[in-house]
């Protein structure tokens, strides 16, 4: 599902882009021909979704190209297991700790398979069921699992946290938490 607005938003972006110095609501909405209000809308989007960066000079509002890192960069740093799925429930990232984990070969090899094929989701079947259910009600669902790797003795038991997610090109999706606790 793509916004119907995105087209809008692309155009601010690349406005926003160019101009490194910054620019007012009033040059942007000159330059794209859109009303005044409606653009400052579109930039409290933009500055949400953390693509760009606003700061106050006096009344005037000047916004900026964003210097924020994107989450994707920040989920290799993360002691949590995570997955994104999209609404198909392909495999949208994945983090390195959940690929070393699964004793999976390599993240490029697992991005755009299905969840099903994951080795954690075969051993959990409310994996699916769960996803679906947030997908539907867009609420967080929480629940408790034990996981047994190949080669381990016992099983771990793990706290998984499904969020709805929503993508820059406004499609929907789950991101999946995972992380080991001692029971």
């Amino acid at each position: 599902m793509k916004l119907a607005y995105q087209k809008e938003l692309d155009k601010i972006k690349k406005i926003v882009k160019e101009r490194p110095r910054g620019c007012t609501i009033k040059e942007i909405s000159q330059k794209i021909g859109i009303n005044r209000n409606v653009v400052a809308k579109y930039l409290d989007l933009l500055q949400i979704e953390g693509a760009i960066d606003m700061e106050k000079f006096g009344r005037s509002k000047v916004y900026f190209p964003s210097q924020s890192v994107p989450i994707s960069a920040m989920f290799d740093f993360s002691s949590e297991f995570i997955v994104v799925v999209n609404n198909d429930l392909h495999i949208v990232e994945i983090n390195t700790p959940l690929i070393k984990y699964l004793g999976l070969l390599k993240k490029d090899k697992t991005i755009g398979k299905t969840i099903k094929t994951l080795p954690l989701a075969k051993s959990y079947s409310k994996m699916t069921d769960n996803i679906l259910e947030v997908l539907k009600n867009r609420e967080i669902l929480e629940d408790k699992i034990k996981y047994k790797r190949r080669g381990s003795s016992k099983p771990d038991h793990l706290r998984v946290k499904f969020v709805p997610t929503t993508f820059d090109n406004g499609d929907t999706g789950v991101t999946i938490l995972m992380s080991k606790f001692i029971k």
